[in-house]
């Protein structure tokens, strides 16, 4: 009798064994027909703190294109084995392609194209617009104060500046909090001038837009911004920090039109 227990004991073990490894084996198989899946699995495993935004297959066969929060295009390898981040340039004839800097390009083009009017502090000129700028600003910044000083030259070039909030310590912190009442007053020009100088905004009775903040903070964030101002074309070509309104010109090609 014995026996015959242990028997069937050994039957149910090898039967567990053979079922456990049968499923081991196909989620193997899907996981490595499915390269998104490996690619998931990787990071998990390799950087758990990463938050992917999205994976799609890249320009180059049997690559992919990682996009995550706040970090620049990330490139791997079908089978996750190899990762690249920074610089990807393709050779084609004469010509010398930045991948990354066109995913880069791309995205922040897309997202800023997203934000809705009433959510940015818009300085535009008199007649209609020759450029549009995207302005991450802090109000408590030397050259975003610097920058908002010159908003009539910038638009006495034809140069629309649409401002957006980071504040650099976080959007919970003291500017944040201040900007949060920028955004919320009735008059967001005055406002935004007066906290450029120093001066006190009052908060909007009954309204809060720290929301607002977060929102613009973490829309920054995935771009990139590390710092103020910083300023992108319409286009999503990131112009860098502080121009004057001469340099910026120049960097949005206006001066060759």
């Amino acid at each position: 009798m014995p026996n015959i227990i242990r028997g069937r004991e050994m039957l149910n073990l090898f039967r567990y064994v053979v079922i456990s490894l049968s499923l081991w084996l196909i989620s193997s198989y899907a996981m490595a027909s499915d390269p998104q899946a490996l690619i998931r699995a990787r990071f998990a495993h390799s950087f758990p703190d990463v938050v992917i935004s999205g994976i799609q297959p890249a320009a180059i066969p049997g690559w992919y294109l990682v996009q995550a929060d706040g970090m620049a295009p990330i490139f791997m390898s079908a089978d996750a084995h190899y990762m690249v981040q920074g610089d990807f340039v393709k050779f084609e004839g004469d010509q010398v392609i930045n991948l990354s800097d066109q995913v880069m390009q791309e995205q922040a083009h897309n997202k800023l194209a997203q934000v809705p009017v009433g959510e940015e502090i818009i300085y535009s000129p008199k007649a209609k617009a020759r450029a549009v700028v995207y302005a991450f600003t802090d109000v408590d910044c030397g050259y975003c104060r610097k920058l908002h000083g010159q908003i009539a030259a910038y638009n006495a070039l034809g140069i629309e500046v649409r401002f957006l909030a980071w504040p650099r310590s976080g959007p919970d912190g003291m500017t944040g909090h201040r900007m949060a009442a920028v955004w919320c007053a009735e008059d967001r020009h005055a406002a935004l001038s007066h906290a450029t100088a120093g001066m006190p905004v009052a908060e909007t009775a009954g309204k809060s837009c720290q929301s607002l903040i977060d929102k613009e903070y973490a829309l920054g964030t995935q771009l990139g911004v590390d710092g103020t101002p910083t300023l992108f074309s319409a286009q999503g070509d990131r112009l860098g920090g502080y121009l004057s309104p001469k340099d910026l010109d120049h960097a949005l090609g206006l001066n060759d039109r």
